[in-house]
């Protein structure tokens, strides 16, 4: 994916890698239960949205405009004599800091606004919105980075690109939610499924060394 960060650029905190893992195994739970429901039952057609779904097309909307917002945030602190770069490389390696900015801004004006697309598209499928929560995740780890201690408090040249990191932790938090929301629905619809998909498959036993019959022995003429 072209908005994807190279690998060592930035680093998820304990907080959000452990959501992150929670999220992801509600996400591989829920999807084998669907597919074992969908193979027991046809689907049934509902032509009204769930309020669940509205939330999501809310997030979403709001995404796609946050997301070229603060891409444009970036730049504009580029071109403010360089303060940016100063505050930016503040620390570490001034190269690796300036890979970082490149491929964030290319993740926030290709893979999210795609990411969003497949999204609504799908109608709110749990695989391809916990695609865009995993993005998303990403882009704040990322903005965090970019963002020196202090920068938060009081009004600074990097205000804008504070309030956008806490939009996009936001709307972060808002997927993860749905995802959650919308597994335990399908949980609750489909339990009895739900719970013979965790449940560990019967154990059998063959047991190869089975004693061999003995041969009959034959008998002797009796002597006449």
């Amino acid at each position: 994916m072209l908005g994807r960060l190279d690998e060592g650029v930035c680093f998820m905190t304990t907080t959000t890698r452990r959501a992150y893992w929670g999220v992801l195994v509600m996400v591989f739970v829920l999807v084998f239960s669907i597919g074992l429901f969908a193979q027991s039952r046809p689907a049934a057609v509902s032509t009204s949205p769930s309020p669940v779904a509205r939330d999501l097309n809310t997030t979403l909307a709001e995404l796609m405009r946050a997301s070229p917002a603060t891409s444009q945030d970036l730049t504009n602190l580029q071109q403010q004599g360089g303060r940016l770069h100063r505050v930016t490389f503040w620390r570490g390696d001034k190269a690796q800091k300036a890979k970082m900015t490149a491929a964030l801004r290319r993740n926030l004006q290709f893979a999210v606004p795609d990411l969003i697309h497949d999204a609504q598209a799908s109608g709110g499928s749990i695989s391809t919105t916990f695609k865009l929560y995993k993005d998303l995740t990403v882009v704040c780890e990322s903005l965090d980075s970019l963002l020196p201690p202090g920068s938060r408090e009081g009004k600074t040249e990097l205000t804008a690109l504070s309030n956008d990191l806490s939009d996009m932790n936001r709307l972060r938090e808002e997927l993860s939610s749905y995802i959650q929301q919308t597994a335990a629905s399908m949980e609750s619809k489909n339990a009895q499924l739900v719970s013979s998909a965790g449940r560990s498959p019967k154990r059998v036993i063959v047991d190869d060394n089975i004693p061999e019959k003995p041969s009959p022995r034959k008998r002797r003429p009796s002597n006449q």
